[in-house]
Order: structure tokens, then C-alpha cells, then sequence
């Protein structure tokens, strides 16, 4: 016959109620009694039935991080922070590839709240009219949203980096090398890579640059999945294909930059001697790549563990809100 509360009670010489408490991670509880309580456990060989626990209290103790796409590398780095910090409080992270279609997001969620999910993290991917459905759910279950610059309310909780202060920063550092023709590439419906752009223009006006559109190239996605190569090497061909050709392009991911330098060796341009190349995020691969690639390194960590930290105060109290715009840190390599 299995253990229960019971037996671990009597061992440590608790209440069934305090190794509720100790099981559940409760505050005020003495570390002397919390270490009784665990060594009993351990000694009995006792397990929690965290599906009863669900079922009593109403929470799962488990959250979700939805993103576009689970072969996003930028997506991975953040799941593995926020797991990390979820499992420090005693829960589980769901990691759901949810993609871009309305139906498909509003159904996951749907799907979530009927297994008492405690609260969600939402990667912002696309702008579009969904946000606002979004925001009413936040209002019901405890959500945070990332790479969502904050747009001036306070009754959301968002966190992400600052792209018009990073790309600017960019063209600024290529003014100052002599670059003559900056080129942007980027994804025309993503909402952080907006603001990237914002940043890129607003540089070259300050820079004292003319504004030249035939410099910016940007497409919408039609299918996340793998796009980003692909649209970065139209980019480059297109781009290169002019007469006057860009001495620098900016790219609003690393992947964006990956395949532009692909296309840029296989036509014979030397990196950065004919052309630099920069990107954003600082995916593991941007190292490894030949030439390393320069770019602005988000502060994943920070954002990971600043979402985790938000979320816990939201499942405790719903009206509670904080938003954040981080600072990234350029990491200069080969390609500049």
C-alpha cells in the first residue's frame, strides 16, 4: 500500500495542512518544518498527486509560452529561461507552437483555459487586429506579452527590447565608418521589426542621409516556417542588383543577415570590405557562422526571466501590471 499525506504527516510530526502548505511552496512556513517535511517525503518515497492538486485548488500548476514557431532558435533560448524560473516556484512550462492564424491562437488558448492553465506567456508575432481580442483575455487569465513594445497603456504587461533605439544605434555606427548606401531588410508585418525600421529611418534622417527606397526591402509572410532565409536572400539579390549598391545593410533578424551573407559569397562580395552586414536577436548560430555575424544581442535572459517573475505576480493578482523596454548590446564581429 502507498504512503499519503497522512503517513507524511505523522513522520514529521505536522499537520496534514502544513505538508499541504510545504507541498504547495505557501510562504510563511519555517525552513526547520519545510525540511521535516521533505525528509519525510523522501523517506516514505512520497510523490504529490499534482492532478489532485489541480482539482482541489483550481490550478494546474503549469503555464504556457506561445509562439509562432518551435524551430525559432530566439524561441527556444526563451522557453529554456522561463522553464527554469517556472520550475524554481514549482511549475511546469507548455511550450505551444500556435502559429499566426487567429483561429488557430484564439483555439490554444481556448484549449488552455478549459485544463486550468495558471497563466500564459504570449510571443507577439504579427500586428494585427488579434491584439485586441488578446488584451480582453488578459484581463480573464493572467497573460504576459513579449517582443510587444508596451503602446502606452497600462492595463497590459509587456516586455521587450527597444529596436528604434538599437537599429539607430546601427546606422549611426555606419555613418561614422563612411558607409555611403545603408540598406534595411526586414519583415513588413512583424511588430518588433517595425519598430527596427522606425529606428533605421529615423538614424538616416538624423545621420543626414537621403531617404533612398529603393534601399529598404521587406515582404510579408505568408508561412513562417523557414521564410526567413529565403526572404533574406531575395533581399540580397535584389538589393545587389541595383546600380548603386548598398555598402551596408541592416537586417531585422539574424536569419534575415545569415542569408544575406550567403547570397554575398556566392557572388563573390567580401564581407565587410564591399558590403557590412549586421542582425538582431544574437541566436547561438550568428557566432558560427562565416563571417561571424555582427548583431544586436537581445537581453533573452533578462526578458525570459523578467516575464516569469511578471506572471507569478499577475496569477497572484490580475490587476497587477508592469511593462518593460530593454536595452541590447551590439556584439561586433566579422561582418563589420
Amino acid at each position: 500500500m502507498s504512503n499519503n499525506i497522512f503517513d507524511v504527516a505523522h513522520l514529521a510530526g505536522v499537520s496534514k495542512s502544513t505538508v499541504s502548505r510545504v507541498i504547495n511552496n505557501c510562504e510563511n512556513i519555517k525552513p526547520s518544518t519545510k525540511a521535516k517535511v521533505e525528509a519525510a517525503m523522501k523517506e516514505l518515497n512520497y510523490t504529490p498527486s499534482y492532478f489532485a492538486q489541480s482539482i482541489r485548488t483550481r490550478k494546474a500548476k503549469t503555464l504556457a509560452l506561445l509562439v509562432p514557431e518551435v524551430s525559432n532558435l530566439f524561441y527556444n533560448e526563451l522557453f529554456n529561461i522561463i522553464a527554469e524560473v517556472a520550475m524554481q516556484h514549482g511549475y511546469l512550462v507548455l511550450l505551444c507552437n500556435v502559429g499566426q492564424t487567429r483561429e488557430r491562437i484564439l483555439s490554444f488558448i481556448q484549449k488552455l483555459r478549459q485544463r486550468n492553465i495558471d497563466g500564459i506567456i504570449y510571443c507577439v508575432y504579427q500586428s494585427s487586429l488579434l491584439m485586441d481580442e488578446l488584451i480582453q483575455i488578459s484581463h480573464q487569465i493572467p497573460m504576459v506579452f513579449v517582443d510587444y513594445p508596451n503602446p502606452q497603456r497600462d492595463d497590459i504587461s509587456c516586455i521587450a527590447s527597444d529596436g528604434l533605439h538599437d537599429t539607430a544605434q546601427i546606422v549611426k555606427m555606419f555613418y561614422d565608418q563612411g558607409r555611403k548606401r545603408i540598406a534595411f531588410v526586414g519583415l513588413g508585418d512583424i511588430v518588433t521589426i517595425n519598430y527596427r525600421y522606425l529606428g533605421y529611418s529615423a538614424s538616416l534622417t538624423a545621420c543626414g542621409y537621403p531617404f533612398d527606397k529603393g534601399l529598404v526591402y521587406q515582404e510579408y509572410l505568408s508561412n513562417y516556417s523557414g521564410e526567413h532565409f529565403h526572404i533574406g536572400y531575395r533581399a540580397a539579390q535584389a538589393l545587389m542588383n541595383r546600380d548603386e549598391k548598398p555598402d551596408a545593410i541592416v537586417c531585422g533578424t539574424d536569419m534575415l543577415a545569415i542569408a544575406v551573407i550567403r547570397y554575398l559569397l556566392e557572388n563573390g562580395y567580401h564581407i565587410p570590405q564591399d558590403v557590412a552586414v549586421t542582425g538582431y536577436d544574437n541566436i547561438s548560430i550568428s557566432s558560427m557562422v562565416f563571417p561571424s555575424l555582427s548583431t544586436m544581442a537581445q537581453p533573452i535572459h533578462e526578458m525570459g526571466t523578467a516575464a516569469a517573475d511578471i506572471l507569478f505576480k499577475k496569477i497572484e493578482n490580475n490587476s497587477y501590471n508592469k511593462s518593460l523596454l530593454l536595452q541590447s548590446e551590439f556584439i561586433s564581429r566579422d561582418s563589420t
